[in-house]
């Protein structure tokens, strides 16, 4: 027990020892591009949807998390604008079929991504990440837009451009500094597509940025004159989606700590408990003299199968070999002058010699042997077995 409280204490103050670290711990700066509208981190779109008006002082801003197909299928207005800023819009074929009759009807749809989906191959679009420093400088193809000095950003955004168009259709609003585009416009019906091959332009990374933001504030420009603009959550929450069911504790960097040393903790325990711990040894039970339960075994045997005559057999042949093997008596001839010689050879008393004759000559010739007769031969023979040893009488 002693040991296993070395280790809780052990392990309650490393826990204590991470807590109060962690709650010291300057908190990290989340980087993650979620592109979500109630996002305040770097690549959230907060500043876009609360400085939208800015723009478009009389614009209504609404927002929709349905699919693409649904949201505009509904949307049964004019002068709208639908706003996609997502890392990948997945534009199906249904979509787009959608988007445009909603554009014919007189409203625009503006998509900054990566990713434009099933739609990119209808437009024989492609796109392509620039590695070359002239690909991250921008500026406008319109003269009123147009600046002396491009545009730079940094952490790399703006370096995706437009490789492939359909220059029959598409009319290029922005280029890199290589006058690849970047920027690009579709009309339909009454209505426009806008392509903005970079969704980093609309965080709140660059908003906060002075020319960021007035980069931002010029694509918009063209979209200005709407009266509402929806703002599409879909294609961002969907990026966002997990089944992990560790989502939760990858999520927070604390938690992905904390997790991590659980985990730790638990293997070091288990080592060490595996190098303290082994297997009980049992404890071996002393070597038991068993001689005397044997004897008592077999001489219930006897006692209880009253035998008398077959007992007092084998006591007699037990002690005749006893007798020559101590005192070297020769026992095949009891009848001239055996006790004389017993008596001699072990110095027991006349009258014990002559007894112990008697039973060895008389009890051999028996049919039957009385208890009262066999216990006489016992006593006979225990008596000398004392008288034996207590003189230390004999000769060998």
């Amino acid at each position: 027990m002693k040991g296993y409280k070395i280790i809780f204490a052990v392990g309650v103050l490393i826990i204590l020892t991470y807590l109060v670290a962690l709650y010291n711990k300057p908190t990290p700066t989340n980087w993650a591009p979620t592109y979500l509208g109630n996002d305040k981190i770097p690549y959230g779109t907060f500043i876009l949807h609360n400085r939208i008006k800015d723009i478009a002082p009389k614009v209504i801003v609404q927002q929709s998390k349905l699919a693409v197909y649904n949201t505009l299928k509904n949307a049964k207005v004019t002068g709208c604008t639908y706003f996609i800023v997502a890392q990948k819009a997945e534009i199906s074929t249904t979509d787009f079929g959608e988007m445009k009759k909603f554009m014919s009807a007189g409203n625009s749809i503006f998509i900054a991504s990566y990713s434009f989906g099933k739609m990119a191959i209808e437009l024989k679009l492609k796109t392509k990440l620039g590695l070359a420093q002239e690909g991250r400088i921008l500026n406008f193809t319109n003269q009123n837009l147009k600046t002396e000095s491009s545009y730079g950003f940094k952490r790399g955004i703006g370096s995706q451009y437009f490789s492939t168009i359909d220059k029959s259709r598409a009319i290029v609003l922005g280029v890199n500094g290589l006058q690849q585009p970047n920027f690009v416009k579709y009309e339909f019906g009454k209505g426009a597509l806008y392509l903005v091959a970079e969704p980093g332009f609309y965080t709140n990374f660059t908003l906060l940025d002075k020319y960021g933001a007035e980069y931002a504030a010029k694509t918009l420009s063209y979209i200005q004159k709407s009266n509402l603009i929806i703002f599409d959550e879909y294609f961002a929450e969907k990026k966002n989606e997990t089944t992990d069911v560790l989502r939760v504790l990858f999520e927070h960097p604390e938690l992905t700590w904390a997790y991590y040393l659980a985990i730790f903790s638990l293997i070091l325990f288990v080592l060490y408990d595996m190098k303290r711990r082994q297997r009980i040894i049992p404890l071996a039970d002393p070597y038991k003299n068993s001689s005397v339960e044997f004897v008592n075994v077999v001489g219930s045997v006897y006692y209880h199968g009253r035998n008398n005559l077959d007992i007092a057999l084998k006591k007699i042949s037990y002690f005749l070999e006893y007798l020559r093997s101590r005192y070297h008596l020769k026992t095949n001839d009891m009848e001239s002058g055996f006790a004389e010689i017993l008596k001699e050879k072990t110095g027991i008393n006349e009258v014990s010699a002559k007894t112990l004759t008697r039973h060895f000559i008389q009890i051999p010739k028996m049919s039957n042997l009385s208890d009262y007769e066999l216990i006489a031969l016992n006593d006979s023979i225990e008596q000398f077995y004392k008288t034996t040893t207590r003189n230390g009488a004999g000769t060998i």
